[in-house]
């Protein structure tokens, strides 16, 4: 079985892959756990925060948060929010599909856009929090 965390990460990754709008944005398909070094702006990075045991008496589940952070390799504060508003309506899509889990609940926290001070730019961050529970055997 895989682990949940790592399921909705795929299911993530495959919807934010779908969405023609948000590809179009990122000029090809440029959504990573890791960069590569010579990734082209804009890309995402989509990585798991955490994950917590969120079990109930009948069910067994986990709690995830996870975070999209939007690279865009400027300033430009106009393009951040564009990507960000697709990034939440691919994601507000109830279709997300799981393999060996069930989505409970996903809901996006919070949407930030943010000086980078290392490299002198704007992120955009969205934080989500979802709750899957394994299908039963």
């Amino acid at each position: 079985m895989m682990l949940a965390s790592r399921s909705l990460e795929q299911a993530i990754f495959n919807a934010l892959k779908a969405d023609n709008t948000l590809i179009e944005f990122l000029g090809g398909v440029r959504i990573y756990d890791e960069p590569r070094r010579d990734s082209v702006f804009p890309y995402l990075t989509v990585t798991t925060s955490y994950t917590r045991d969120w079990s109930t008496g009948s069910e067994a589940g986990d709690e995830h948060r996870l975070m999209i952070t939007v690279w865009a390799g400027s300033n430009d504060r106009m393009l951040q929010q564009e990507i960000l508003a697709c990034l939440r309506a691919s994601l507000t899509d109830p279709a997300l599909s799981l393999t060996d889990h069930h989505l409970v609940n996903l809901q996006i926290e919070r949407c930030e856009i943010r000086p980078d001070r290392k490299n002198r730019l704007l992120q955009g961050v969205m934080q989500i929090r979802a709750v899957t529970e394994e299908y039963a055997q």
